[in-house]
């Protein structure tokens, strides 16, 4: 079960959209749209542990309510032909993403990889929740939405250039208990291992994904994603990247070495604090109107 977070710093400033809303957003083709194209492959939603539950989707903006998804978020955007493109990046990255990396000094080691294939992967999930408009809507990648676009539809490798995609892997995943608060289980192996904290806010027994947020990093601007047990800096903004991102950056003719997330780099734990909060408030709300 997971959690998409809203990140509660930002408002919603969704610029208009250039294709009609009739039009497919990336190819801007009239053809009709797919009525049900994933933002995030439910492949990835199938690697969280298995407890029988829906994933649950909670807010911190309000009139919006708490809903159960079996299927993660999805919406209308894309034509048949774009939906298909998407569909052979998720289906590579599917088969690189699921091996069992190697521990190295220099991080996760995930072995040989397509550099094109799997970079417009990471790329397209930042351009679909651009372009998604449930519960991404304060994502607004602004005028440079119409490059990345054209990066997606061009099959050349040297148009990846103009982007940073930095990934990382995280092997635990973190989830605390509602009836014991205070644990924070941690499924890195076969078996939850239960180790006591103290400063961590309570995440309700489930598995975050949070919206993306924008960071700064060395003055240099990123978007942080965050997917199941996979998360990516990206930078789409032209001009250099941070130097200490460097040597972690997708490369061609190198193998794909993840460093570890740690989910206290960009005050994640505050952000899950405040909409667990929120989303609280608006529960105890509801049930004392009459």
């Amino acid at each position: 079960m997971d959690l998409i977070f809203p990140h509660p710093n930002i408002t919603p400033t969704k610029l208009s959209e250039v294709a009609s809303a009739d039009c497919c957003k990336l190819c801007n083709s009239p053809e009709p749209l797919h009525p049900c194209s994933h933002v995030i492959p439910q492949w990835m939603y199938e690697m969280l542990p298995m407890d029988n539950r829906r994933m649950r989707i909670a807010s911190s903006h309000q009139g919006e309510w708490e809903q159960r998804s079996l299927t993660g978020i999805y919406g209308t955007f894309v034509c048949r032909k774009c939906e298909d493109r998407f569909a052979t990046w998720d289906g590579y990255a599917a088969a690189v993403l699921r091996r069992q990396p190697t521990a190295t000094t220099q991080g996760w080691d995930f072995g040989q990889y397509d550099y094109a294939r799997l970079k417009r992967f990471f790329l397209s999930i930042m351009w679909r929740i651009h372009a998604c408009e449930k519960f991404f809507e304060e994502v607004d990648l602004g005028s440079y939405v119409n490059p990345l676009a054209k990066c997606l539809l061009n099959d050349d490798t040297n148009a990846l250039r103009d982007f940073e995609v930095v990934p990382t892997w995280c092997p635990h995943l973190l989830a605390l208990d509602e009836t014991e608060p205070g644990w924070l289980y941690s499924y890195g192996g076969m078996a939850p291992i239960k180790v006591q904290i103290k400063s961590i806010p309570c995440w309700v027994n489930s598995h975050g994904v949070m919206t993306p947020v924008r960071v700064m990093i060395e003055s240099v601007p990123y978007w942080q994603l965050y997917l199941p047990l996979f998360q990516a800096l990206i930078k789409v903004e032209p001009g250099p990247g941070a130097p200490c991102l460097q040597p972690f950056v997708m490369a061609e003719k190198s193998s794909l070495c993840m460093l570890e997330k740690t989910f206290t780099e960009f005050g994640e734990a505050k952000t899950g604090e405040h909409v667990v909060t929120e989303n609280q408030k608006k529960k105890n709300a509801k049930r004392q109107d009459p």
